[in-house]
């Protein structure tokens, strides 16, 4: 009986949980990203040359994976909410993204998320995304309304 009561609790709690999370009004960062976006700012390096490796256009979906127009329709698992060890994987190989927000994107499905080279620095302000890599102008999307 001792045993069943304890399951009933454990079940109440995370339930309370996920009831306060989806009535908080808080998106997780993930779902910030869901949609299509496109380029209004292109990223440059000091010459002004675009960066070969942003997009024009990417894609979110909610099983967090996303697509990105020069990779034609190919799904990609992406992260934002990053473990302590990937947070200091990442800062040890990269002390400039301490303390920032970044979206890791997989590119081989082999590779842990700390290792991954497709690395952002990212921020959503309502309707704008902007992505910086190192060594790069900041880059700005727009949601595309469906």
């Amino acid at each position: 009986m001792k045993k069943k009561v304890m399951i009933l609790m454990a079940v109440l709690v995370i339930a309370a949980f996920q009831l306060q999370t989806a009535f908080s009004g808080q998106l997780s960062e993930e779902a910030k990203l869901i949609g299509t976006w496109t380029t209004t700012s292109c990223s440059t390096d000091s010459s002004g040359n675009p960066c070969p490796y942003l997009p024009d256009s990417m894609e979110f979906f909610k099983d967090n994976t996303m697509t990105m127009s020069n990779f034609d329709t190919k799904h990609f698992p992406f992260k934002t909410t990053l473990t302590n060890e990937e947070k200091l994987a990442i800062e040890k190989r990269d002390p400039d993204t301490k303390g920032k927000n970044l979206l890791l994107i997989k590119h081989r499905p082999d590779i842990n998320w700390a290792d991954t080279r497709m690395m952002y620095v990212y921020s959503v302000d309502k309707n704008e995304l902007t992505l910086t890599l190192k060594g790069w102008k900041p880059a700005k999307f727009g949601r595309i309304a469906k």
